[in-house]
């Protein structure tokens, strides 16, 4: 067994958000994988990207977010669990008051996975 804590040290800033890795995947002894907790503050928001292989789970822990994926938008709040498969380009913006905390766990995760739209448009990513 692991008690897992978050490290208030190990916060890394991103695109919009800061994100702090729970498990690695030699914690989880499986390559590829990760579980890691992701906030957005109010007024934020992630751009449209995609994942070449990875395949995400997301569990929303506090607060409300708009996640568009594939050119739809729902609002998700806590108790909601979304799946996010390679290609679907997603896109989280926070315009609630509070921050939107988000675990995220990830499978087949490598590299250079990541692939962000140049214009945020929602087409097809750019490598």
């Amino acid at each position: 067994m692991k008690i897992v804590t978050i490290n208030p040290d190990a916060w890394q800033a991103s695109r919009g958000y800061r994100k702090n890795r729970l498990l690695s995947a030699e914690e989880l002894n499986q390559p590829g994988t990760l579980l890691q907790i992701v906030t957005l503050p109010p007024g934020n928001h992630i751009p449209p990207h995609a994942h070449r292989t990875s395949i995400e789970v997301y569990i929303v822990t506090h607060g409300e977010c708009d996640l568009s994926v594939n050119e739809e938008t729902i609002l998700i709040k806590p108790g909601d669990i979304l799946l996010m498969e390679p290609g679907d380009v997603h896109a989280l913006n926070n315009r609630g008051d509070g921050p939107c905390e988000i675990l995220v766990f990830k499978t087949n995760a490598g590299d250079s996975d990541t692939v962000w739209t140049p214009a945020g448009d929602g087409t097809t990513p750019q490598q």
